[in-house]
Protein backbone atom coordinates (compact mmCIF):
# COMPACT_ATOMS: atom_id res chain seq x y z
CA UNK A 1 0.00 0.00 0.00
CA UNK A 2 2.73 2.63 0.93
CA UNK A 3 4.32 1.83 -2.33
CA UNK A 4 1.13 2.79 -4.41
CA UNK A 5 0.98 5.71 -2.32
CA UNK A 6 4.06 6.88 -3.48
CA UNK A 7 3.41 6.66 -6.72
CA UNK A 8 0.22 8.69 -6.30
CA UNK A 9 2.29 11.29 -5.00
CA UNK A 10 4.60 11.26 -7.84
CA UNK A 11 2.09 11.13 -10.18
CA UNK A 12 0.23 14.34 -8.96
CA UNK A 13 3.54 16.01 -8.57
CA UNK A 14 4.29 15.44 -12.56
CA UNK A 15 1.06 16.35 -13.42
CA UNK A 16 1.55 19.86 -11.23
CA UNK A 17 4.62 19.92 -12.97
CA UNK A 18 3.66 19.85 -16.39
CA UNK A 19 0.52 22.53 -15.58
CA UNK A 20 2.92 25.00 -14.34
CA UNK A 21 5.20 24.51 -17.62
CA UNK A 22 1.78 25.55 -19.46
CA UNK A 23 0.76 28.39 -17.58
CA UNK A 24 0.85 31.60 -20.32
CA UNK A 25 4.04 33.91 -20.39
CA UNK A 26 3.50 37.67 -18.30
CA UNK A 27 3.34 39.92 -21.17
CA UNK A 28 1.61 42.47 -22.61
CA UNK A 29 0.72 42.47 -26.34
CA UNK A 30 0.11 45.68 -28.24
CA UNK A 31 -0.10 46.79 -31.93
CA UNK A 32 1.80 50.05 -32.85
CA UNK A 33 0.43 52.01 -36.14
CA UNK A 34 1.88 55.09 -38.00
CA UNK A 35 1.96 57.03 -40.67
CA UNK A 36 4.39 58.98 -42.59
CA UNK A 37 2.92 62.01 -44.93
CA UNK A 38 4.93 62.27 -48.25
CA UNK A 39 4.86 64.77 -50.95
CA UNK A 40 4.77 62.61 -54.02
CA UNK A 41 8.01 63.67 -56.67
CA UNK A 42 7.00 61.45 -59.69
CA UNK A 43 3.64 60.04 -61.17
CA UNK A 44 3.57 57.14 -63.13
CA UNK A 45 1.28 57.80 -66.00
CA UNK A 46 -1.14 54.87 -68.30
CA UNK A 47 -1.55 56.96 -71.40
CA UNK A 48 -2.33 55.59 -74.68
CA UNK A 49 -4.50 55.77 -77.97
CA UNK A 50 -7.40 53.54 -79.50
CA UNK A 51 -8.66 54.12 -83.02
CA UNK A 52 -11.22 52.09 -85.00
CA UNK A 53 -11.67 51.39 -88.67
CA UNK A 54 -13.26 48.92 -90.96
CA UNK A 55 -10.44 46.47 -91.26
CA UNK A 56 -8.35 45.09 -88.88
CA UNK A 57 -5.22 46.44 -90.91
CA UNK A 58 -6.41 50.19 -90.89
CA UNK A 59 -7.06 50.64 -87.15
CA UNK A 60 -3.96 49.06 -86.52
CA UNK A 61 -1.76 50.58 -88.82
CA UNK A 62 -3.87 54.16 -87.26
CA UNK A 63 -2.68 53.05 -83.85
CA UNK A 64 1.00 51.79 -84.51
CA UNK A 65 1.35 55.53 -86.04
CA UNK A 66 0.07 57.36 -83.24
CA UNK A 67 1.94 55.16 -80.78
CA UNK A 68 5.36 55.96 -82.41
CA UNK A 69 4.02 60.41 -82.57
CA UNK A 70 3.36 59.69 -78.44
CA UNK A 71 6.77 58.18 -77.91
CA UNK A 72 8.85 60.78 -80.01
CA UNK A 73 6.86 63.54 -78.09
CA UNK A 74 7.76 61.43 -74.98
CA UNK A 75 11.63 61.53 -75.70
CA UNK A 76 11.11 65.21 -76.67
CA UNK A 77 10.07 65.94 -72.87
CA UNK A 78 13.08 64.48 -71.61
CA UNK A 79 11.46 61.19 -70.78
CA UNK A 80 14.32 58.44 -70.67
CA UNK A 81 13.76 55.35 -72.49
CA UNK A 82 13.45 53.46 -69.34
CA UNK A 83 10.83 55.02 -68.03
CA UNK A 84 8.48 54.23 -71.12
CA UNK A 85 6.44 50.52 -71.33
CA UNK A 86 4.24 49.37 -73.73
CA UNK A 87 1.97 47.42 -71.66
CA UNK A 88 -1.04 46.37 -73.16
CA UNK A 89 -1.30 45.84 -77.03
CA UNK A 90 -4.94 44.79 -78.51
CA UNK A 91 -7.11 44.41 -81.74
CA UNK A 92 -10.55 42.95 -81.61
CA UNK A 93 -13.58 43.04 -84.06
CA UNK A 94 -16.66 44.22 -83.19
CA UNK A 95 -19.70 42.58 -83.53
CA UNK A 96 -23.05 43.93 -84.89
CA UNK A 97 -25.30 41.48 -83.49
CA UNK A 98 -28.57 42.57 -84.94
CA UNK A 99 -26.47 41.60 -88.17
CA UNK A 100 -25.98 37.56 -87.71
CA UNK A 101 -22.74 38.63 -86.01
CA UNK A 102 -21.71 40.22 -88.41
CA UNK A 103 -18.24 42.72 -88.25
CA UNK A 104 -18.94 46.18 -87.96
CA UNK A 105 -15.49 47.08 -87.38
CA UNK A 106 -11.91 46.89 -85.90
CA UNK A 107 -10.30 48.30 -82.71
CA UNK A 108 -6.93 48.50 -82.33
CA UNK A 109 -5.49 50.06 -78.43
CA UNK A 110 -2.33 50.20 -77.59
CA UNK A 111 -1.07 51.36 -73.88
CA UNK A 112 1.76 53.11 -72.69
CA UNK A 113 3.06 52.73 -69.00
CA UNK A 114 5.27 55.98 -68.37
CA UNK A 115 7.39 57.16 -65.31
CA UNK A 116 7.26 61.73 -64.73
CA UNK A 117 10.40 61.92 -62.81
CA UNK A 118 9.79 66.02 -63.09
CA UNK A 119 5.78 66.99 -61.82
CA UNK A 120 6.16 70.61 -63.30
CA UNK A 121 5.47 68.70 -66.90
CA UNK A 122 3.14 66.76 -66.41
CA UNK A 123 0.57 69.29 -68.04
CA UNK A 124 3.05 69.84 -71.06
CA UNK A 125 3.26 65.78 -71.56
CA UNK A 126 -0.80 65.39 -71.22
CA UNK A 127 -1.26 67.98 -73.66
CA UNK A 128 2.18 66.97 -75.90
CA UNK A 129 -0.19 63.50 -76.09
CA UNK A 130 -3.20 64.68 -77.39
CA UNK A 131 -1.92 67.09 -79.87
CA UNK A 132 -0.03 63.64 -81.89
CA UNK A 133 -3.19 62.06 -81.40
CA UNK A 134 -3.31 59.98 -77.83
CA UNK A 135 -6.98 59.88 -76.87
CA UNK A 136 -6.86 57.72 -73.40
CA UNK A 137 -5.46 58.43 -70.23
CA UNK A 138 -6.38 55.85 -67.91
CA UNK A 139 -4.85 55.92 -65.02
CA UNK A 140 -2.24 58.65 -62.73
CA UNK A 141 -0.41 57.28 -59.60
CA UNK A 142 1.41 59.59 -57.72
CA UNK A 143 4.98 58.09 -56.04
CA UNK A 144 7.90 59.25 -54.40
CA UNK A 145 11.57 58.03 -55.15
CA UNK A 146 12.52 57.43 -51.82
CA UNK A 147 10.55 54.96 -50.49
CA UNK A 148 12.62 53.03 -48.49
CA UNK A 149 13.53 55.84 -46.71
CA UNK A 150 9.87 57.05 -45.42
CA UNK A 151 9.11 53.18 -44.52
CA UNK A 152 11.63 52.96 -42.67
CA UNK A 153 10.67 56.36 -40.39
CA UNK A 154 7.27 55.01 -40.29
CA UNK A 155 8.33 51.38 -38.68
CA UNK A 156 10.03 53.15 -36.08
CA UNK A 157 7.73 55.56 -35.48
CA UNK A 158 5.11 52.78 -35.04
CA UNK A 159 7.33 50.72 -32.64
CA UNK A 160 7.80 53.63 -30.82
CA UNK A 161 4.01 53.87 -30.53
CA UNK A 162 3.81 50.36 -29.51
CA UNK A 163 6.20 50.66 -26.41
CA UNK A 164 4.27 53.69 -25.03
CA UNK A 165 1.01 52.59 -25.13
CA UNK A 166 2.70 48.84 -23.83
CA UNK A 167 3.88 51.16 -20.87
CA UNK A 168 0.23 53.04 -20.51
CA UNK A 169 -1.34 49.67 -20.03
CA UNK A 170 1.41 47.78 -17.73
CA UNK A 171 1.25 51.63 -15.76
CA UNK A 172 -2.62 50.77 -15.50
CA UNK A 173 -2.34 47.75 -13.74
CA UNK A 174 0.36 49.04 -11.31
CA UNK A 175 3.48 47.11 -13.14
CA UNK A 176 5.73 47.35 -15.73
CA UNK A 177 7.28 46.38 -18.52
CA UNK A 178 10.77 44.45 -19.43
CA UNK A 179 12.40 43.78 -22.54
CA UNK A 180 10.67 43.33 -26.02
CA UNK A 181 10.06 38.83 -26.06
CA UNK A 182 8.56 39.24 -29.64
CA UNK A 183 7.75 41.87 -32.63
CA UNK A 184 6.03 41.37 -35.81
CA UNK A 185 5.53 43.70 -38.72
CA UNK A 186 2.31 43.46 -40.09
CA UNK A 187 2.16 43.10 -43.95
CA UNK A 188 0.80 46.56 -45.48
CA UNK A 189 -2.27 46.59 -47.21
CA UNK A 190 -1.83 47.01 -51.24
CA UNK A 191 -3.51 50.03 -52.55
CA UNK A 192 -3.44 53.00 -54.46
CA UNK A 193 -3.22 56.25 -53.33
CA UNK A 194 -3.57 58.92 -55.72
CA UNK A 195 -5.30 60.47 -58.54
CA UNK A 196 -7.38 58.45 -61.44
CA UNK A 197 -8.69 59.10 -64.51
CA UNK A 198 -10.39 55.94 -66.05
CA UNK A 199 -10.92 54.99 -69.12
CA UNK A 200 -11.40 58.43 -70.33
CA UNK A 201 -10.59 60.05 -74.02
CA UNK A 202 -9.78 63.27 -74.69
CA UNK A 203 -9.74 65.63 -77.56
CA UNK A 204 -7.27 68.73 -78.35
CA UNK A 205 -9.00 72.10 -77.32
CA UNK A 206 -7.11 74.99 -79.29
CA UNK A 207 -9.10 77.62 -78.20
CA UNK A 208 -8.58 77.07 -74.52
CA UNK A 209 -6.78 79.84 -72.51
CA UNK A 210 -4.09 78.83 -69.90
CA UNK A 211 -5.29 78.40 -66.34
CA UNK A 212 -2.27 76.71 -64.64
CA UNK A 213 -2.07 73.38 -63.30
CA UNK A 214 -4.78 71.25 -64.09
CA UNK A 215 -3.54 68.29 -61.53
CA UNK A 216 -2.92 68.10 -58.01
CA UNK A 217 -0.19 65.39 -56.21
CA UNK A 218 -1.52 65.86 -52.88
CA UNK A 219 -0.08 63.98 -50.04
CA UNK A 220 0.87 59.94 -50.19
CA UNK A 221 0.49 58.20 -47.21
CA UNK A 222 3.00 55.50 -45.79
CA UNK A 223 2.44 53.79 -43.02
CA UNK A 224 3.48 50.72 -40.73
CA UNK A 225 1.94 48.74 -37.99
CA UNK A 226 4.09 46.77 -35.63
CA UNK A 227 3.03 44.16 -33.44
CA UNK A 228 5.01 43.89 -30.29
CA UNK A 229 5.18 40.96 -26.91
CA UNK A 230 6.54 42.96 -24.09
CA UNK A 231 7.86 40.78 -20.68
CA UNK A 232 5.64 42.34 -17.74
CA UNK A 233 7.69 42.83 -14.52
Amino acid sequence: MKTAHILAVIVVCSVLAAADDKLPPKVVRVMGVSEVKVVPDRAMLEIGVEKQSATASLAKGSADATARRILASLRQNGIDDKDIQTTYLSLQPQFDYRKGMKISYFVANQTMTVILRDLQKLDLVLDSLIKVGGNQINSIQYETSDLRKYRDEARDLAVKAAHEKAEALAHALGQQIGKASAIEEVPESTYFSGGYLSNVSFESDKGRAPRGPSTAAGQKAISASIIVSFDLD
